[in-house]
C-alpha cells in the first residue's frame, strides 16, 4: 500500500483543510446533539422521541456505510451516497413533521438547525456523487496547491 494514501477513512479526513475538518465536525455534534432529546417528560411521565433516535441511528448506519465505501473505492466522491441513504429518509421525515414538532421548544430549535445544516450537507452530497459518477471522482489531494 502507498504510505501517501490514508489507510483508513479518519486519516483521509485529518488531511483535509481545517474549514473542512470544522464542517465535519459540525455534522457529527449536530446528529450527535439528538442524544440530548432522545428522553423528555411530558404531563403523562417520560416518552421517548423517535426522531432523535432516527437522526443518531442514520448517523450511525451512514457512517459504516462511508467506511465500507472507502475501503472499497478509497477517498473518493462516492462517500456521499452513504449520507443520502441513509440521511435522506430521516430528513425528509422530519422535514414532513417539522410542525408537528413546533419551534416552542428546544428540541423544535434543534430541528430547524438539524434541517439547515443536514440540508446543506445533502446537497453537496449530491453533487459529490453526480461528479463522481462523470468522472470526477478523487477526493485525496484536490486542495494541494490551492
Amino acid at each position: 500500500m502507498d504510505p501517501s494514501v490514508p489507510a483508513t477513512l479518519n486519516e483521509a479526513i485529518s488531511s483535509e483543510p481545517m474549514w473542512l475538518r470544522v464542517w465535519v465536525l459540525t455534522l457529527v455534534f449536530t446528529h450527535l446533539a439528538a442524544v440530548l432529546f432522545m428522553i423528555h417528560r411530558r404531563d403523562s411521565g417520560w416518552a421517548v422521541r423517535v426522531e432523535a433516535i432516527a437522526i443518531v441511528a442514520s448517523f450511525f448506519l451512514a457512517a459504516v456505510a462511508m467506511n465500507w465505501l472507502f475501503h472499497q473505492g478509497g477517498y473518493v466522491r462516492l462517500l456521499g451516497l452513504a449520507h443520502l441513504l441513509f440521511w435522506t429518509p430521516v430528513y425528509v421525515w422530519i422535514f414532513l413533521r417539522r410542525k408537528t414538532i413546533g419551534r416552542g421548544s428546544m428540541f423544535g430549535e434543534y430541528i430547524i438547525v438539524y434541517l439547515i445544516i443536514v440540508g446543506v450537507s445533502l446537497g453537496i452530497d449530491l453533487i459529490d456523487v453526480v461528479r463522481y459518477l462523470l468522472g470526477d471522482g478523487e477526493l485525496f489531494n484536490r486542495w494541494a496547491g490551492v
